[in-house]
């Protein structure tokens, strides 16, 4: 399955930055749920993980841990380099 993230004509960094901008924006919708669910800062962290663990979980399946630890070795880099910026 492949998945058309835009701009297609663009660069692989402006669709990174898109995967990013909505996978934010899926991580935000969670968040807001478990706000209004759940009590403290731990509880709701604590839903919104589990949410994303039933949600990604087919990945496992799909992917390999390999392919998988790639992929989390970058969304690292790119997370600490995006608050870099935030100074």
């Amino acid at each position: 399955m492949r998945i058309v993230v835009e701009p297609e004509n663009g660069t692989e960094l402006e669709r990174l930055i898109t995967a990013l901008l909505n996978a934010t924006g899926v991580v935000h919708g969670f968040i807001e749920t478990a706000q209004r669910r759940e009590g403290s800062g731990l509880e709701i962290v604590a839903a919104v993980a589990a949410r994303l663990h039933g949600a990604l979980g087919p990945l496992t399946e799909q992917r390999s841990d390999e392919e998988l630890h790639e992929v989390t070795q970058l969304l690292a880099e790119a997370t600490l380099m995006a608050a870099a910026d935030l100074e």
